[in-house]
């Protein structure tokens, strides 16, 4: 094996999921050279980002990659990067693609991954680049073209512009500007994951589960994810308008919303009437655990007798993030998730590293369909080991484990190179956690921030009891285990719990107390 590329799968296991940044671009100068010859800089720094990508798509995505479609979806962007009309693509067999313009054409041979192929994009790329409209420029064109190839591998593999991936660096510290949505693909459909907590996509009243028609009047069916990310954003104060389509609807409305700049508070605490402890986890990002481990020790020290811990449109973040948070609830040495990968490299084991300072407490998770990713790595493995009992509804069911990879001139890819499992070896990919006991959704308009230790303590607007359901069914809960209460407890105060409720569970089913 090449010396860069056994670098490559050395990197992609020492880090992954949502952002694990490896490989810097200088370790690329061991490319081999091929045809690379180029006519100036702009057209010789596309040509290389074209070489960098397909030897990741090669080398390191989760399973073998179709690079005939991916070739073949790049061939078509490189028609549409070239202006309307004036570069047309044709599939003249299934390996054989016809680029026409102003009566010349030229045609490439797709096999798949070989070397004829990539030498065929590149006589394609410098024909549509040579037809384009007048100011194009090499990299916008391959911009395009590489976006497209990354996306037909699946829903969350992208290509980012060096504008993208400053802005997923400035995410993943918690503070950007937007709406506040996390978005995924399903079916070539755009779906909101889970607006995020105060932010305008939240106040606006969108909802997980529902599809995105159109951002200012463009339809987004079948574009590229961060194609659709990219026109969300703008400064704070402009207006973005959104086609939304929810389950019931006969047909999509639109949302006016004004982009802010997006702070995330990733972690609120209260404690709740009769001494029982609440904790918000909102995302997963590089301030997390330390502040999950100060509110938790300020509810230790308020004398919280046990814990919900509220992972609802959560959409998840770093990994290691979420290992060091659920940390704070296990054993030293408990197995939190593992991965599964192509290669050996991306066979990784995440356990904890030392005593978690909360793991005799009763606890209660609550998760929805917005809980996605490293929210569902916390909820599974608590729910696997036996330390807390899940409340809710099934999470969104994103499995799998995406790696940033820097390359040449600023760009990046965030490209799917394992899937993640929970200790018991459950694969939550399009399945999700199941809950323990199901409980609705809080009811649209619902008392929200009413504490119920006011002062200064907790100031943070949190759910007060009484308006959600899934909030007061794990709040029944511990009250019917107790302080005291195992894993056993809660189990039989759930059945308790959902017999009181009228869910389906005979009274002569309950045991008796």
């Amino acid at each position: 094996m090449r010396p860069y590329l056994r670098m490559i799968r050395r990197r992609l296991g020492a880090l992954a999921l949502a952002a694990a940044f490896v490989l810097p671009p200088a370790s690329w100068a061991a490319l081999p050279a091929a045809s690379f010859v180029a006519s100036s800089p702009d057209e010789a720094a596309a040509l290389l980002l074209l070489r960098e990508t397909v030897t990741l798509l090669e080398e390191s995505y989760v399973a073998l990659p179709d690079m005939r479609k991916a070739y073949a979806e790049g061939l078509s962007a490189l028609g549409r990067a070239a202006g309307e009309g004036r570069v047309t693509v044709e599939r003249a067999d299934p390996r054989t693609f016809r680029l026409r313009a102003d009566g010349d054409q030229v045609e490439v041979r797709i096999e798949g991954g070989t070397r004829a192929s990539l030498d065929g994009f590149e006589r394609a790329y410098r024909f549509a680049l040579a037809h384009a409209a007048p100011g194009s420029k090499g990299l916008e064109v391959m911009y395009e073209a590489l976006g497209s190839m990354i996306s037909a591998m699946d829903a969350y593999s992208a290509f980012m512009r060096p504008e993208r991936f400053r802005a997923l660096q400035e995410e993943t510290s918690g503070r950007y500007g937007g709406i506040g949505l996390t978005i995924s693909q399903r079916d070539g459909k755009l779906v909101v994951v889970s607006p995020l907590e105060d932010t305008p996509a939240s106040r606006a009243g969108i909802e997980p589960g529902d599809e995105i028609t159109a951002v200012d009047g463009e339809p987004v069916a079948g574009r590229p994810l961060a194609a659709a990310v990219r026109r969300m954003r703008g400064p704070p104060g402009s207006e973005v308008r959104l086609g939304i389509l929810r389950a019931g609807w006969a047909a999509p409305r639109e949302f006016a919303l004004t982009r802010a700049l997006i702070h995330i508070l990733s972690v609120r605490a209260r404690l709740y009437e009769g001494g029982w402890g609440y904790v918000r986890l909102s995302a997963f990002h590089e301030e997390t655990s330390p502040n999950l481990e100060r509110a938790l020790s300020r509810l230790r020290a308020a004398g919280a007798k046990g814990l919900v811990l509220d992972l609802r449109n959560n959409p998840g973040g770093l990994l290691v993030q979420a290992v060091r948070s659920a940390e704070q609830f296990l054993p030293e040495g408990s197995m939190v998730v593992f991965t599964r990968g192509r290669h050996r490299a991306q066979a990784m084991h995440f356990r904890t590293h030392a005593n978690g300072h909360w793991i005799r407490q009763p606890m209660v998770i609550l998760v929805n369909r917005g809980s996605a990713s490293a929210a569902e790595i916390v909820a599974g493995a608590l729910q696997d080991l036996d330390r807390a009992l899940v409340v809710g509804r099934a999470t969104f069911g994103k499995g799998s484990v995406q790696t940033i990879l820097p390359i040449s001139h600023g760009a990046g890819i965030r490209l799917t190179t394992a899937k993640y499992y929970t200790p018991l070896g459950r694969e939550i990919d399009h399945k999700g956690v199941l809950p323990d006991l199901e409980a609705a959704e809080p009811r649209p308009g619902a008392s929200r921030g009413a504490p119920a230790a006011p002062g200064p303590a907790w100031p943070e607007p949190l759910p007060a009891p009484g308006g959600d359901p899934a909030l007061d069914a794990a709040l029944d809960v511990l009250r019917e285990a107790g302080p005291r209460g195992d894993m056993a407890a809660l189990r039989l105060a759930a059945l308790r719990v959902r017999a009181r409720r009228g869910e389906g569970v005979p009274q002569a089913d309950v045991p008796s107390r």
